[in-house]
């Protein structure tokens, strides 16, 4: 049986959207780590669709020390806003801010045999993964892509699905690989690679929305685990069959 790959955006999809204390520690990390960019803020730039690393890029060049960075100074950066973040969230356990049936549809897919899950993130690893173990999701997402590896969203979908290859030990053909996330970003990511995208109206944009930039289908949200599970298994991209062995869904 060839497994299919989910991989899950964090925040809008897993959690609530616009995680004050992520924000926060870029800010913070920004801030500490070059005292003179105090007059710059994430608040005064775009940041939504954008990995953390193209956001340091922007906030860096509003300040007058872009367009090119040194890598030591972006690493100086990111291990700051994790340091920030773990500072930030001290012992609360943010259970509040899951969203409504993450938690019984990530447990019910790591238990079947026919599914292969992880993260697909702009969020800085260090950040996200304090984000999982913290809500005990990381057990269930052990692989993925994060905001500090690359430039831009598409390039996070080859680098998922070149880890779970690795850590499952099977490919994932674009035909086996989902996406699933909040904004029109993810469905633009998961198309530059061939997978289906799942849109989720659990952030800012409807399911209406989410159909209209392309979703190949879209939930209002992650609540009912045995319609979703099905989705999961079924959905696929257009003009793309969808494999006969995975209409056993439940």
């Amino acid at each position: 049986m060839t497994r299919r790959l989910i991989l899950f955006d964090v925040d809008g999809t897993l959690i609530r959207r616009g995680d004050p204390a992520h924000l926060a520690a870029i800010d913070h990390a920004l801030h500490r780590v070059l005292p003179t960019t105090r007059h710059v803020s994430i608040d005064q730039i775009d940041f939504d669709g954008k990995v953390d690393r193209q956001l340091f890029g922007l906030l860096l060049e509003r300040a007058g020390l872009g367009p090119t960075v040194p890598e030591a100074m972006l690493q100086a950066l990111f291990d700051a806003a994790v340091d920030a973040y773990r500072v930030i969230w001290g012992d609360r356990h943010g259970d509040d801010d899951l969203l409504p049936g993450v938690r019984e549809l990530l447990t019910r897919l790591r238990g079947d045999e026919r599914v292969a899950l992880g993260v697909l993130t702009g969020g800085l690893r260090g950040v996200v993964e304090r984000k999982l173990h913290r809500l005990g999701l990381a057990d269930c997402l052990p692989v993925g892509a994060f905001g500090d590896e690359v430039e831009r969203r598409p390039a996070l979908l080859p680098l998922a699905v070149s880890r779970a290859a690795a850590h499952y030990g099977v490919p994932f053909p674009p035909s086996r690989v989902v996406v699933v996330g909040d904004t029109p970003h993810d469905v633009d990511c998961a198309h530059s690679g061939g997978a289906a995208a799942v849109g989720v109206a659990t952030g800012r944009f409807t399911v209406t929305e989410l159909r209209g930039a392309g979703a190949d289908t879209a939930l209002e949200n992650l609540a009912e685990t045995d319609r979703v599970v099905a989705t999961l298994l079924t959905v696929a991209t257009a003009g793309s069959p969808v494999e006969a062995q995975a209409k056993g869904c439940p």
